[in-house]
């Protein structure tokens, strides 16, 4: 008897464990959804409201996609992970990222999209899982990605290698990473970092 019950403690614990981790996995899937809706409520209302009309929408849509995009063309950016733009951030802080290739992209787009690449936008989107909606705490790394990158800011070293961005970037998971919802915030601050040099 005692064989059976082992077991069957064993079941529920196992159970029980599987239960928890099915509801990290679905809590981290929502705030993954809900992150991109605020994102994307923010980034629609910048383009429909503060941008001029000049540029086709769908470029303006997918204006993150498309710079990343020639990046990689240009290879400036070899590799989309965490590794690949944190080598990315060190060129453009190196300022190695040539200013044709810019101009290139506007020229190519046929408008100046600087409007687009509103830096820290999404910032906020963060606070939004953690306060009213309360899907997220500071156990998720999303709470430690805001302190690193209000470290970023607090230090008033702005640059895009800055070793407190680099951390920033690190808290991000890997597989996060790979949606662009995560890496936009790093594409507006090239882009704004290569305006402000020119």
């Amino acid at each position: 008897m005692p064989t059976i019950l082992k077991r069957l403690l064993q079941i529920i614990i196992l159970l029980l464990i599987t239960a928890c981790g099915s509801t990290k996995y679905a809590d981290d899937r929502i705030a993954d959804e809900k992150f991109e809706l605020c994102s994307e409520i923010k980034y629609n209302r910048l383009i429909t409201e503060f941008t001029p009309i000049e540029g086709k929408l769908i470029y303006k849509q997918n204006i993150h996609s498309l710079l990343e995009n020639a990046l990689i063309q240009e290879k400036y950016l070899t590799k989309i992970s965490k590794n690949g733009y944190s080598e990315l951030l060190q060129k453009a802080g190196r300022k190695e990222i040539s200013p044709e290739f810019f101009e290139k992209f506007k020229s190519d787009l046929e408008f100046d999209p600087y409007m687009l690449f509103p830096i820290n936008s999404y910032l906020s989107c963060y606070g939004f899982l953690f306060d009213p909606l309360k899907i997220l705490d500071k156990s998720n790394w999303q709470y430690d990605f805001v302190l690193a990158y209000n470290k970023f800011e607090a230090y008033g070293d702005l640059k895009s290698d800055s070793k407190y961005l680099i951390d920033a970037l690190n808290k991000i998971p890997e597989e996060k990473f790979q949606l662009i919802i995560y890496r936009k915030l790093f594409l507006d601050l090239i882009y704004v970092t290569y305006t402000q040099l020119n």
